[in-house]
């Protein structure tokens, strides 16, 4: 079982309350816990009530489906055909009109699942069941144990607790990541409500004393922008879901100089695969021999860095076909070269855009480009051209300490063209304020 909101320590902290049952079709079905024991349930909530209910359907759900705040009605459809819920419980906060298709029963959540009731003599081992695609693509859904998500979370109190920042949605598994180790460490979780503009997010972080956050490279150096992050006094610092080259990792080193850096490799098939904490890009190469934590790790013949874990194998439910092969070799997709002793990322394998005829990894460009003094930020993708089918457009964010952006265009694809075939130099270069960031953190190309 996990530790719920009433363990010692262990607090959610939100702008948004916990609602009451209101008047469902069966209000009655949520009056005790032991009602909800052995269902298939799809929990969809605000973030902070999402996080507390957690913590009590482990153990007692027979499965539970974790919906993204944001999901959509073809999300939903997608999700029913595939699986035999029992069950969408939900606070009336999140849009949840389109969960009438087939399942038996929409409530809302009451206050406590826990009151007046007994949890079940023998803990069921609850499956818990994350997505792996955007709200309106078709969704694979991936089964995981509490043991497989936390297999490397720590478990320690230490001596001055964390304060956690939920800037992911805990419906997604880097999300799910962070209120786990709010959970076993017995910390205490902020969680701003999705609503709230980046700004004020980081502001609510600020007032709340956030001590330790989880954020993509993309969000991190959103949240450099922010004039709220000269305010954060962090501890620890979590790096994943894309490339941390070493500039976005001296800049948090810069920025945050007491904080422990933590870059992990994770994704919803593999679980938690491993972490580097010594403050470099990519991981020692050394790895690839002696593996580590139980995670052996190989270059496949496309380049791309594969698992095998060693603990847990995980499954997609529904139909979405095998996650590792005969061997139990999990590909990642991520593409990697050894440089020195070092593992570097290079990109998405299914990230590639076709310009000319030649296949182009958008972040080896980005690399580049990120080299020419003034760029802050920058996202390549491929823009259509009658002529040539599609040319690099690069979308810059320049350096706020940068005092002349007049020229920035122009050093950069004079950069480009030093060091580029003539392919992958950007035929366009625009300069933007800002990325836009999608409900993964990741940046949107």
């Amino acid at each position: 079982m996990l530790k719920t909101q009433t363990s010692e320590r262990f607090s959610v902290v939100s702008d948004v309350g916990f609602d009451s049952i209101t008047d469902v079709d069966e209000p009655t079905i949520l009056r005790g816990l032991q009602k909800l024991e052995g269902k298939n349930i799809a929990l969809h909530c605000h973030p902070a009530n999402l996080v507390k209910f957690t913590t009590e359907l482990q153990g007692v759900a027979s499965s539970v489906l974790l919906v993204p705040y944001d999901a959509c009605a073809n999300f939903s459809r997608r999700i029913e055909e595939k699986l035999n819920l029992d069950l969408v419980l939900t606070d009336g906060i999140a849009n949840v009109e389109h969960w009438n298709i087939s399942v038996n029963h929409v409530c809302e959540i009451p206050d406590s699942l826990a009151d007046d009731c007994t949890v079940p003599e023998v803990p069921i081992e609850t499956q818990w069941l994350l997505t792996t695609s955007g709200t309106t693509g078709t969704p694979k859904i991936v089964a995981h144990t509490i043991e497989s998500l936390t297999r490397t979370t720590s478990r320690s109190s230490p001596s001055q607790p964390l304060s956690w920042g939920l800037l992911y949605d805990p419906a997604r598994f880097a999300g799910f990541q962070v209120v786990l180790q709010a959970v076993l460490s017995n910390a205490k979780l902020i969680v701003p409500t999705p609503d709230l503009d980046f700004e004020k997010k980081i502001d609510c972080l600020v007032t709340h004393r956030c001590t330790a956050l989880s954020a993509t490279p993309s969000l991190w150096r959103k949240i450099l922008m922010t004039k709220a992050a000269q305010r954060l006094d962090l501890a620890q610092i979590t790096l994943g879901g894309e490339i941390a080259d070493q500039r976005i990792i001296n800049s948090l080193v810069k920025q945050f100089p007491n904080a422990e850096i933590t870059h992990i490799f994770a994704s919803t098939e593999a679980g938690v695969g491993f972490s580097v904490k010594d403050a470099k890009a990519g991981f020692p190469a050394s790895w690839l021999e002696s593996g580590v934590r139980g995670i052996d790790l190989k270059i496949s013949d496309q380049g791309t860095l594969c698992l095998k874990n060693t603990h847990i194998n995980q499954s997609y439910l529904g139909g979405g076909g095998t996650i590792a092969d005969a061997q139990g070799w999990i590909d990642t997709g991520d593409l990697v070269e050894i440089e020195n002793v070092r593992v570097l990322f290079k990109g998405r394998l299914n990230g590639a855009i076709n310009i000319g005829g030649n296949k182009v990894i958008p972040e080896d460009i980005e690399s580049e480009i990120l080299k020419v003094p003034g760029v802050f930020q920058v996202a390549v993708r491929a823009k259509s051209s009658s002529i040539a089918g599609a040319l690099v457009e690069a979308l810059v964010v320049p350096d706020p300490e940068w005092e002349d952006n007049s020229s920035l265009a122009k050093s950069i694809k004079q950069h480009c063209k030093k060091v580029l075939p003539p392919f992958k130099v950007p035929a366009f270069v625009r300069l933007v304020k800002e990325l836009q960031v999608g409900a993964a953190g990741k940046v949107k190309r």
